[in-house]
């Protein structure tokens, strides 16, 4: 309490000084909110960008809650541990993923990219005649789960078993001899050796190029 010109003012209390109550950091909200988007980078790999900006949001905002007495040092905390640990662990897993569904000795193949260019497709197909790749896609319905030929697209197709695919944006899989593969819905990834189609000289219905002695594998990043 002071006192000037016989006017007594007083300070009325704050409600910090109440109640102990101070702002939480929006800082530390925002890295925490980062660091667990960058969890979903387990599946969504691309997720794991938000790293860089959870771990500088989460050391500013520590800064400004030592200098501005803020709360949020658990959250600015949790954002950077998560965005650091993920940040790291998602592309390590990526790569993981990436090589179990390619066989050892076989170059991973964009499919999708090389079929969406209608123009110059059948060109780059050509360029890998004979060279042993992997490529991904989705395998077309067929009435019988149990198979050791089919054709596979690029994108998923449709769940009709009387929709008739176009050869242009198709290719055939053939599996060694004895060995059969279970049709399903899911994204595949084939490992095998691309040749010429020999059906497609006479059947314009046919794809111009077949994977032949093919394995079957799980596709877990795509494309």
């Amino acid at each position: 309490m002071s006192q000037a010109g016989g006017v007594v003012a007083e300070r009325l209390p704050l409600k910090e000084d109440v109640f102990g109550y101070s702002p939480i950091s929006l800082l530390a909200i925002a890295s925490a909110g980062l660091g667990m988007f960058c969890i979903l980078g387990i599946v969504f790999p691309w997720l794991a960008l938000f790293a860089v900006p959870g771990v500088i949001l989460g050391f500013v905002a520590l800064k400004s809650i030592r200098r501005y007495e803020l709360q949020g040092q658990i959250l600015a905390r949790l954002g950077i541990c998560l965005s650091l640990i993920f940040g790291i662990l998602t592309p390590i897993w990526y790569q993981i993923q990436v090589r179990s569904e390619t066989l050892p000795g076989y170059t991973r193949v964009n499919f999708a990219a090389i079929m969406q260019d209608r123009e110059n497709s059948e060109q780059k197909l050509a360029a890998l005649v004979g060279k042993q790749v992997c490529l991904k896609g989705y395998a077309l319905p067929r009435r019988d789960l149990q198979l050791n030929e089919f054709q596979m697209g690029y994108a998923r197709p449709d769940s009709s078993f009387g929709w008739k695919p176009d050869p242009e944006k198709t290719l055939m899989v053939q599996l060694p001899e004895g060995k059969s593969w279970k049709w399903h819905y899911d994204p595949i990834a084939v490992s095998g050796t691309l040749v010429r189609n020999p059906d497609a000289e006479s059947n314009s219905d046919a794809p111009g190029f077949k994977l032949v002695q093919s394995e079957v594998l799980k596709a877990f990043v795509f494309p």
